[in-house]
């Protein structure tokens, strides 16, 4: 096998694949990747237990052939060379020569392994996609993933709930203590699923690949999802759980709400949490007429209190949360002003953006 491409795209391809293996497999051929050069293209495949990743760009191909080579040594090496262009090629003992274009005296050589120990992947012949704008998807994905759990034993909990009506797209997440759902209003040219969850991991990599112009097309194939974003495309097991029954946990009857700035919320409670208790992450707001303050304690450093405006005009009251579960939905929320809602210190919170239904975070209080 011999090839000569641009070192930029042979990069960024390493770079997309590199996200999909793990360093800590316990499989070894799953921490290499997989090298194919025919009809003018390479194509790179990369695979962990659950996940599969393969992409192309366009080449200069000498000699067809494959190989498989270890992923974070050819990635590591490739975005440091000084050259447009690169050359791979492969000897007769599988080693995998890496030459950057115009600088004779850099030679590097890996040792590869025969392709046929390589996992093969399915077939994607005879699939029907849907599309969705990858802007749309991209922030469907930022406004619920940080929800997931993280504990392994709740399975159902450790992705992404997508769910598909005539005319919506929705995603739900949760880990327990705090949950997230998000609509999109699109029909689809067909209906692949009713109810799937996806994990985390397959929809952080698309994130990191789409540029907010053109579509990202999904399938179902079996117990996989297939996700198209221009010339990459992902394989992903779904997990097979039960989501439990989410609407129920939505409140109905908070009679109690106020408004805020989202940046000066944000800014502010950044601030406090350099104060706060690290074991805890606990502050304190203590609403009153148009004003908030917001405290923490550390008995081991100090305080930390500030005061900002808000629309509210009820009883003073004094509710205890979690800086982190705020912070992360004010990171992704898009509009100036945001909503909290409640009923009482310890009934759960409901936070939405102002004049926007598609979107509601909701949080349970901490003991004060």
């Amino acid at each position: 096998m011999k090839f000569t491409c641009n070192i930029e795209n042979f990069t960024k391809l390493l770079g997309i694949a590199e996200g999909v293996v793990t360093q800590k497999n316990t499989i070894s051929i799953l921490s290499n990747i997989l090298i194919e050069a025919k009809n003018s293209k390479i194509k790179i495949t990369a695979c962990e237990p659950s996940l599969t990743f393969f992409g192309e760009i366009g080449a200069d191909i000498e000699e067809e052939g494959s190989i498989s080579v270890f992923s974070n040594k050819l990635y590591s090496i490739s975005k440091k060379l000084p050259s447009e262009e690169i050359v791979i090629e492969t000897d007769e003992n599988n080693n995998v020569i890496i030459k950057p274009v115009g600088k004779n005296k850099i030679v590097y050589s890996l040792k590869g392994i025969d392709s046929s120990k390589f996992p093969s992947i399915k077939s994607l012949e005879n699939i029907d996609f849907v599309s969705i704008n990858q802007e749309s998807f991209v922030d469907m994905i930022n406004k619920t993933k940080f929800s997931v759990s993280q504990n392994e034993s709740r399975r159902f909990a450790n992705g992404i709930l997508f769910e598909n009506t005539e005319s919506l797209l929705r995603m739900v997440s949760t880990d327990g203590k705090r949950l997230s759902k998000i609509d999109c209003n699109i029909v689809f040219n067909s209906k692949i699923f009713n109810s799937i969850i996806v994990p985390t991991k397959i929809l952080t990599e698309i994130s990191k690949i789409c540029h907010n112009t053109g579509d990202v097309k999904i399938a179902i194939q079996e117990k996989s999802i297939i996700i198209n974003v221009d010339n990459y495309f992902f394989i992903s097991s779904l997990l097979e759980a039960n989501f439990p029954p989410y609407d129920s946990v939505i409140p109905k009857d908070q009679i109690n709400s106020f408004k805020v700035n989202k940046k000066i919320l944000k800014d502010s409670i950044e601030r406090i949490s350099l104060m706060g208790d690290k074991d805890t992450n606990k502050i304190i707001l203590f609403l009153s007429n148009n004003s908030m303050k917001i405290y923490t304690e550390n008995m081991s450093i100090g305080t930390g209190e500030e005061y900002i405006d808000i629309e509210y005009s009820n009883e003073d009251i004094k509710i205890a949360l979690n800086y982190n579960y705020i912070i992360d939905v004010l990171s992704v929320l898009k509009s100036e002003t945001i909503i909290f809602k409640f009923k009482s210190s310890q009934s759960t919170i409901t936070i939405v953006e102002d004049n926007n239904n598609d979107y509601i975070y909701i949080m349970m209080p901490m003991s004060l």
